[in-house]
Parts: structure tokens; C-alpha cells; sequence
């Protein structure tokens, strides 16, 4: 690729992704530390930014430096990123939407231990998150963690089902929620490196 084929790709990316976050270019100047102008000059393809200009602008766009300068459809790609996320969390919510419905039509009815839905629900919930982290995601850190906090679940779940032992399954599940909050947020650090 040439030197103005990079310059004009990178120009018109920039508009571009600038346009779908609905800003205008003192606010994008703004939240990247950069003079409107600066950013006016990236627009029209008269200056290029360093390298690490570069990598901070693909990362507050949540797109890596090569679609940045690419001939692709970064503005899809954006949206698409931001879309999955939010179809895992939805999906994952999901199952407790189902389980106070499960938990409304059991009261109804009068069933004994109809709170249990929600129980349910939470190992249900982990392993839609596995799936769409394995298969969305592909990284190996995420999909351990989850896989960790479904089986810790389950495990608390099993003791507070059948042993009715509520300060071991109270400890048993904050310290494996405690320890997925850890590996989720080594799993992310190493993610944005």
C-alpha cells in the first residue's frame, strides 16, 4: 500500500467513525486530547499522526490500527464489536428473565421452594456466556474464567440444594464470585494489551 493510499484510508476512516459517534470535530479533538484542527487536517488527508496517535485513536474507536488504515468498513466493525457484547449480556439476562416468570407461575401454584428458578438460573446464564465467549471472543482467559464461575455456581448450587448449609454455600459462592471478578479482569488487561 502507498503512502496516500494509507493517508486517504485513514482519512476518510477517521470521518467516518467520527460521523456514526455522532461528534462533531472540536468533540472528538476533545475526548483524544487534540485540537479541532489536528483533527480537521486528519480529515482532509493533509497530515498523518504518529504511531501513537494512531493506536490511541483506533482504541477510542474500539478498532485495532490496521482497520484504521485499511480500505474496509471500519464503522460495521465498530458497531458489530459493541452489538456482541450486548447480545451476551442480553442473552445471559436472559435466563433470569425465564426464571422469575418460572418463579411467578410456581407461586401461583403454590410450590414449595419456587425461589430455586433463580438458582437455576445463574449456572444457565454461565454457560450461555461460555458459548458466546468461545465463540464471539475466542480468548482463552475469558472462556476459562467463565467456565470457572459456572462450575463454582454449580457447586454452590449443589450444596445449598442438597445440604441446606447456607454459611458454606454463602462462602463457598463469594469467594468463587471474588476469584472470577479477578481472572475476568486479568483476562481484559491482557485483552487491550
Amino acid at each position: 500500500m502507498q503512502e496516500s493510499e494509507i493517508r486517504a484510508n485513514f482519512a476518510r476512516n477517521v470521518k467516518d467513525l467520527r460521523l456514526s459517534r455522532r461528534l462533531n470535530q472540536i468533540q472528538l479533538g476533545e475526548k483524544l486530547a487534540y485540537s479541532s484542527k489536528a483533527v480537521s487536517k486528519w480529515e482532509n488527508g493533509d497530515v498523518m499522526p504518529d504511531i501513537v496517535t494512531l493506536k490511541m485513536i483506533a482504541d477510542f474507536f474500539e478498532i485495532g490500527v490496521d482497520d484504521l488504515i485499511s480500505n474496509k468498513n471500519v464503522v460495521r466493525k465498530s458497531h458489530r464489536k459493541r452489538n456482541r457484547a450486548l447480545i451476551t449480556a442480553s442473552s445471559a439476562l436472559l435466563s433470569f428473565f425465564v426464571a422469575a416468570i418460572v418463579f411467578y407461575i410456581l407461586s401461583l401454584v403454590h410450590v414449595e421452594k419456587s425461589w430455586l428458578s433463580f438458582i437455576v438460573a445463574i449456572p444457565v446464564s454461565g454457560i450461555v456466556l461460555v458459548v458466546f465467549s468461545s465463540v464471539w471472543y475466542k480468548r482463552l482467559q475469558i472462556t476459562l474464567s467463565t467456565i470457572y464461575l459456572t462450575i463454582g455456581i454449580c457447586l454452590t448450587e449443589m450444596l445449598f440444594t442438597s445440604f441446606y448449609l447456607w454459611w458454606i454455600t454463602t462462602i463457598v459462592g463469594v469467594t468463587f464470585i471474588v476469584l472470577t471478578i479477578v481472572f475476568f479482569s486479568i483476562a481484559f488487561s491482557k485483552m487491550k494489551k
